[in-house]
């Protein structure tokens, strides 16, 4: 959810600085509702942080990089896409580590005495203080974590080709200026929150110079609502024009975003035809079921090419709430309302899947719990269906 951006903006027009506005009139951008009282950030120019330079941009040539707890906030209708961004902001800028903010919330000790572990209300902020950040029972967020999993192991989607490069001198270093929350790299660390989803960044901090540079290609600030698509490799497109994301790699393929109701989505060599979602009955704010909302990968599990692989997974999924999950009023970043309880209402998608590589596999269906709810075989043609009356948490091809 989101506050209107009117409310956001005012904050920025009490500011004085002009680096403060520009800066809060990105937070504006990022945070404010821009479908219904949601979010939903694939109509929005790439990005994750909320106006400080953050995450995206800080990566230094040679060293390591740890994204140390990420996640997004729940609640939010349109989440199933974070994984897929998360793993292509990770595969441009070429990260190590990713740790999830959070998994877990003190139940899990509990888990092994339980027949169904996995089957407890989602974690939903509904006070002042956002403590919905638990993905330990969405069942929606973690398929699209899955599939985000196994592809950055296995690096599936590469990273970006010739990065541009920030080189910040002494001045900037010991300028009191960037002591001050989210000023740390003055004007042109505006520039690098768009540069990134485009071109790749790196950062360097060079002390014996004076003055900073710029070397390579950006996308100014100023440009960052207009510049569309984003496409910082041959592999990752982002078109915040027409609302969605796509990745198209050997080992891994993904799309988030809206389709006509029986469309076709043709992945390279995967296709994926009849796309439906269907609401569960009583959900708080259902999707558009003649154009819904979904996020989808066709993964390998192995690390080879699908072409090749042994073993792929197939996850798909829209959005849920759950019973009786209501907002009563919404308010900077804080909500008041109710959690509501079980059983959490799922909108489950429907498809076709065409991967001829894996045509005559056998396949297993799992729900959230990992009991296996369906077995069978791909057809010769590589043809198998994602049923929306059964509760498929993901599918496993295997050859």
């Amino acid at each position: 959810y989101g506050p209107p951006i009117e409310e956001v903006l005012a904050r920025r027009d009490k500011a004085t600085d002009p680096f403060e506005k520009k800066r809060l009139q990105l937070d504006a951008e990022r945070i404010s509702a821009n479908e219904g009282m949601w979010v939903n950030w694939l109509r929005k120019p790439p990005g994750i942080c909320q106006g400080v330079p953050w995450l995206e941009h800080n990566r230094v040539e040679g060293k390591p990089f740890l994204c140390y707890e990420t996640q997004i906030q729940q609640p939010a209708k349109y989440r199933a896409d974070y994984p897929l961004r998360l793993m292509a902001l990770a595969s441009i800028q070429d990260w190590d580590w990713i740790v999830w903010h959070y998994f877990g919330d003190g139940h899990l000790h509990k888990a092994a005495q339980l027949e169904k572990p996995f089957e407890r209300r989602m974690d939903i902020t509904t006070g002042s203080h956002p403590q919905g950040y638990h993905l330990t029972y969405d069942e929606v967020q973690q398929t699209i974590m899955r599939a985000a999993g196994f592809m950055f192991r296995h690096r599936a989607w590469k990273p970006a080709p010739n990065p541009t490069t920030f080189i910040y001198g002494r001045k900037s270093l010991v300028n009191p200026k960037s002591k001050r929350y989210g000023h740390s790299y003055g004007d042109i660390g505006m520039d690098m929150l768009q540069t990134v989803y485009e071109h790749g960044v790196r950062i360097k901090i060079d002390p014996t110079r004076e003055d900073d540079e710029v070397i390579g290609p950006v996308v100014k600030f100023e440009d960052r609502n207009t510049h569309n698509p984003y496409r910082p490799t041959d592999q990752i497109t982002y078109d915040h024009k027409q609302g969605f994301f796509k990745a198209v790699a050997p080992a891994g393929v993904a799309y988030a975003g809206t389709i006509e109701a029986g469309g076709t989505l043709k992945l390279g060599d995967v296709t994926i035809s009849n796309i439906q979602v269907k609401n569960a009955p009583g959900m708080m704010d259902p999707i558009d079921e003649d154009r819904p909302y979904f996020a989808v990968s066709v993964y390998s599990i192995d690390g080879k090419p699908l072409a090749k692989a042994k073993r792929a997974g197939i996850s798909m999924a829209s959005t849920s709430y759950n019973t009786d999950q209501k907002f009563t009023k919404i308010q900077g970043h804080g909500a008041r309302g109710h959690i509501g309880k079980l059983p959490v209402l799922v909108a489950r998608p429907s498809a076709t899947f065409r991967v001829p590589s894996f045509a005559g596999a056998k396949y297993v269906m799992r729900d959230f719990n990992s009991d296996i709810i369906a077995t069978g075989r791909v057809t010769g043609q590589g043809e198998i269906d994602l049923p929306n009356d059964k509760p498929v948490w993901h599918i496993e091809l295997i050859r």
